[in-house]
């Protein structure tokens, strides 16, 4: 049986390095009596604040189901396990709200108390 070869190939030559790309020209001055116009920066979107009502409504469903597991999938417990799951999936993705400072001045002690 004759076994078959890939032709040998011979190697490229040297390739001549590629002429360094011409610098770009400097923007030119404001005319004179107008102001240099400057572009402002472009703010990035805030993150979004919790995952989307579909994907929510995911998270509680699987909450829901793994609850209901816990205790063995007796019947009649289905809206509690929702509700539960519901409220620990609204604490894990909704931020806490703030706290404001009582603008009340602390109480003082009453003497011999």
């Amino acid at each position: 049986m004759e076994e078959t070869r890939k032709p040998v190939r011979k190697p490229r030559a040297a390739a001549a390095p590629k002429p360094a790309a011409p610098k770009p020209a400097a923007k030119p001055a404001a005319a004179p009596g107008k102001p240099a116009v400057r572009k402002q920066a472009v703010k990035a979107r805030p993150p979004a604040r919790g995952p989307s009502p579909v994907d929510r409504e995911e998270m509680v469903r699987t909450a829901a189901y793994f609850r209901a597991q816990r205790r063995g999938f007796d019947p009649g417990y289905e809206v509690a396990d929702w509700l539960a799951a519901e409220l620990e999936i609204a604490a894990l993705t909704e931020p806490a709200p703030a706290t404001k400072p009582s603008s009340a001045a602390p109480r003082k002690k009453a003497p011999g108390t």
